[in-house]
């Protein structure tokens, strides 16, 4: 029986929640921009090799939304549960400050974060195979106003 999309985003919230200092409304784990198609590639076509970098975090990362910040954090998965030491956050922006594309969606769907700084994170997720609603809800919680 596979998880609702709730309950997906419900176990990424309940890895990052120990780390953040509010209550979290969605996470999700992200890979940089492009790494899906270049990993795809190379596996099944024997072409490309490693993936596309995008930004300075790590890959993957889990991007973890609050009422008014956004934070992201290296992890490791361990089973089907996910691992967040202390001290492995990355990343952390008020979400008044971050724009958020969409991108296209499919079976990787992508989105860019857009700091008033002018850094540029473009990430995709993973949407095959019934996780097309998280992402979903996922989005919405970013593009919701803070606070």
């Amino acid at each position: 029986m596979s998880k609702s999309p709730e309950q997906q985003i419900a176990l990424m919230v309940d890895a990052a929640q120990p780390h953040c200092d509010e209550p979290l409304i969605s996470a999700m784990i992200c890979g940089h921009a492009g790494s899906m198609a270049s990993l795809l590639s190379s596996k099944f076509l024997g072409v490309g090799g490693g993936t596309t970098r995008t930004s300075e975090l790590p890959q993957p990362v889990i991007i973890a939304v609050g009422p008014t910040t956004i934070y992201a954090f290296k992890y490791k998965p361990r089973g089907f549960k996910i691992k967040i030491k202390p001290g492995w956050e990355v990343a952390r922006w008020p979400r008044s400050s971050v724009e958020v594309v969409p991108g296209p969606t499919g079976a990787v769907s992508k989105f860019t974060l857009v700091t008033e700084q002018g850094d540029i994170y473009a990430l995709e997720v993973t949407t095959a195979m019934g996780g097309a609603g998280a992402y979903d809800l996922f989005i919405a919680s970013l593009q919701a106003p803070p606070g």
